[in-house]
C-alpha cells in the first residue's frame, strides 16, 4: 500500500487521535513515545502490507486479532525497520512486550478490547546478586560516610542501598522526592507503578523500613545532594531554594547546563552502570566479593518484602529471598565386581 493511501486511510488518522489522547499527562514521558511508536510500526505495516489491507477501513480493524497478531509477527522479524537490523530474526523480549503493552493501552483508550495471540514469552532470568556480596555490600554502605567520598560514590551506594530495602524498580526509583525518605524514623515511601499489560491498574504507594547502612548511606547522599540542587548560590540551602524535589540528581553537567537535575530513568540507568564499574574495581580485593552486574534487575529481583509492626505502624521490611535448594546429585552406580 502505498504511503499516501495509508496516510489517508480512516483507522491511521483515527489511531493518531487516539495515540495522543494517550500520551497526555499522567502518562509518563518514555511511555508516550513507545505508544508514538508502536503507532507510527502500526502505519509502517500498513504501508509495506504487512497486515491485512482491511485494517485501513477502520480503527477497529486495526486492532482486530488477526491484524494484531500480523503486525506483532512483522515486529518479531524485524520487517518494520527503518534501518536493516544486525540480526533481524533475534528481536527484544522487552520490545515485544512494550509493543504489547502499547496495543493494549492504546485499546483501553479507544474502548476497543485488543486480544493478543498466544506467544512463547519464556524469559531467561539472569541470576539474582548472592548473599554473600550483599552482605559485604551492606558493610560497605555502613563506611560510605567517611569524609572525601565523591558525590557520584556517595549517590550510588544510596541507591543501591534504596534497592536492596524496598526492591525498587528503575522507573520507581526517579519517582522518589526527597519528602518521600524519612531518615529519622527509618522509612521511605515507594510508589509501585504498574507493569506489563494492565494499563487499567492504579499505583500503590507502600511504606518500606530501611537499615541502618541504607539509612547512612542515604543521610550522606541527601548531604551532597544539598548542594547540588541550590537554585540561588548567593541564597541560603534550603527547600525553597532548589532546583526540584527529586531525589536523585546529577552530580556533574554532563552535557546539561548544569547539575542538580532530576535523573530520569536513562540518565539513573547510565549513571548506575558507570559507577557499579567503577565500584567493581574498588571492592576486586575483598574477600568473597562478586562482581556486582551491570543490570539493577538481578539486584532488585534478590529482594523480598513481608508486613512488619514497627512503632505501632504495620509497613513492610526486607527479607533476603532464599537461594534455591540444589538438586541432589544422584548416587553413582556401583558396578559389580569379580
Amino acid at each position: 500500500m502505498a504511503d499516501v493511501a495509508a496516510a489517508a486511510a480512516p483507522s491511521v488518522g483515527a489511531l493518531d487521535a487516539v495515540v495522543e489522547r494517550a500520551c497526555e499527562p499522567p502518562t509518563g514521558k518514555s511511555r508516550a513515545k513507545q505508544l508514538r511508536w508502536v503507532g507510527g510500526e502500526l502505519r509502517t505495516a500498513l504501508e509495506r502490507g504487512a497486515i491485512p489491507s482491511s485494517a485501513a477501513a477502520s480503527l477497529a480493524g486495526l486492532l482486530a486479532p488477526d491484524t494484531v497478531a500480523a503486525y506483532l509477527d512483522a515486529a518479531e522479524r524485524g520487517l518494520l525497520r527503518r534501518k536493516p537490523a544486525a540480526r533481524p530474526d533475534q528481536p527484544s523480549p522487552a520490545s515485544m512486550r512494550v509493543r504489547e503493552d502499547c496495543l493494549q493501552i492504546i485499546g483501553a483508550r479507544a474502548g476497543i478490547a485488543v486480544v493478543l495471540p498466544e506467544r512463547d514469552r519464556q524469559v531467561e532470568l539472569r541470576p539474582v546478586v548472592a548473599a554473600r556480596p550483599r552482605s559485604i555490600l551492606l558493610g560497605h554502605l555502613e563506611r560510605a560516610v567517611r569524609p572525601g567520598q565523591s558525590e557520584a560514590r556517595s549517590r550510588i551506594l544510596a541507591i543501591i542501598g534504596t534497592v536492596m530495602d524496598t526492591g525498587c524498580r528503575a522507573g520507581e526509583l526517579c519517582h522518589l522526592r526527597v519528602g518521600d525518605v524519612d531518615t529519622e524514623r527509618g522509612r521511605v515511601r515507594v510508589t509501585r507503578l504498574p507493569q506489563h499489560r494492565n494499563p487499567e491498574a492504579e499505583p500503590v504507594v507502600e511504606t518500606v523500613a530501611l537499615s541502618g547502612p541504607t539509612r547512612a548511606a542515604l543521610r550522606n547522599w541527601l548531604r551532597a545532594r544539598r548542594h547540588l540542587v541550590v537554585r540561588d548560590a548567593a541564597k541560603p540551602a534550603g527547600r525553597k531554594n532548589e532546583t526540584t524535589d527529586a531525589l536523585w540528581v546529577s552530580v556533574s553537567p554532563s552535557g546539561r547546563p548544569r547539575p542538580g537535575l532530576p535523573l530520569h530513568f536513562r540518565g539513573l540507568a547510565r549513571a548506575y552502570v558507570r559507577e557499579i564499574r567503577s565500584l567493581n574495581l574498588d571492592m576486586a580485593g575483598e574477600p568473597g566479593w562478586e562482581p556486582m552486574p551491570e543490570r539493577m534487575e538481578q539486584l532488585r529481583r534478590a529482594i523480598d518484602l513481608e508486613p512488619a509492626d514497627l512503632g505501632g505502624a504495620t509497613i513492610l521490611r526486607r527479607t533476603a529471598r532464599p537461594a534455591p535448594t540444589p538438586t541432589p546429585k544422584p548416587a553413582p552406580t556401583r558396578r559389580g565386581g569379580s
